[in-house]
């Protein structure tokens, strides 16, 4: 929310430009945060400059999943059609997809390329219809034209089984137990 503020207190915009502005913000926002998060949990990641247009996008890989993220204008829409999800996406599990000058374990071909597609709650440009609406990690079919699988965040983290909640420790200290034994029992 704090790029729908930015831009809306910035009298720098027309008001009709003003939603295609935060689109772009939040664009940029997302990727620093994808490769903030890879870089806090060890992941490979690297803002890969693409050879079609010069511009740079945010790829992070762990295991067999390599992915992007892109903004979405309804959840189970694709994103604007780009060529490297489609050179992703035919080419999953390939040796080295060829974007650049990147480290071997970044670049190296995943068995699965997905994408985080996020989107807002509305399309107006009005505080309630700006906040985060969904997110989800969709993996593309192999022609880039349709989800091949779309998981929810709560789907994902109720997959893994919750953590049993740790024992409690035994505090009671042995000499105040052997006292209430003398004193006629436990309490």
């Amino acid at each position: 929310m704090d790029a729908y503020h930015e831009i809306a207190a910035d009298a720098g915009y027309l008001a009709e430009q003003r939603k295609d502005a935060l689109l772009q913000m939040r664009h940029f926002r997302m990727e620093r945060l994808l490769i903030s998060l890879a870089e806090k949990y060890g992941l490979a990641r690297s803002p890969t400059v693409l050879a079609e247009n010069a511009r740079s996008i945010a790829y992070v890989t762990g295991g067999d999943v390599g992915m992007t993220q892109a903004y979405v204008a309804d959840i189970g829409a694709m994103p604007k059609p780009a060529r490297f999800r489609e050179r992703f996406a035919e080419r999953m599990a390939l040796p080295r997809l060829d974007l650049g000058d990147e480290p071997p374990e970044v670049m190296i071909g995943k068995s699965f390329y997905g994408l985080l597609a996020h989107n807002p709650v509305g399309r107006r440009f009005r505080e309630e219809d700006q906040k985060l609406g969904t997110m989800q990690f969709c993996l593309p079919a192999s022609d880039c034209k349709a989800w091949a699988v779309e998981l929810t965040i709560p789907e994902i983290l109720m997959a893994y089984e919750a953590a049993k909640p740790a024992a409690k420790p035994d505090r009671s200290l042995p000499w105040k137990i052997e006292r209430r034994k003398e004193q006629g029992g436990e309490k």
